[in-house]
């Protein structure tokens, strides 16, 4: 039950916590992050908690997986945009050498 509790809250608590840290994003990696990692943080964890709470075991079930597919997702749009803040940030270092 504690596990299933973490996994349900974890995504939103880390979302919550890294958004001061979200500065160092471009502006419009910024607002994809907001954007994208908060809807999918909320309503993926907001039905999994759905499906828990009101659909029975198999929903339980489908909970967790979905859950597991959110955090799957938030952690590979995480990488993803901070790979591309890197190549961003290279590419106009490159530009002003030039």
């Amino acid at each position: 039950m504690l596990i299933g509790l973490l996994m349900l809250l974890g995504p939103a608590v880390i979302f919550i916590i890294t958004l001061p840290f979200s500065g160092w994003l471009r502006s419009g990696l910024r607002k994809t992050y907001l954007i994208v990692g908060g809807t999918v943080v909320f309503l993926g964890s907001g039905t999994s908690y759905y499906f828990a709470a009101y659909a029975g075991d198999q929903g339980g079930i489908a909970a967790y997986f979905l859950q597991m597919a959110v955090i799957a997702t938030y952690l590979l749009l995480s990488v993803g945009l901070a790979g591309w803040n890197w190549l961003l940030i290279r590419r106009n270092e490159g530009a002003a050498d030039s």
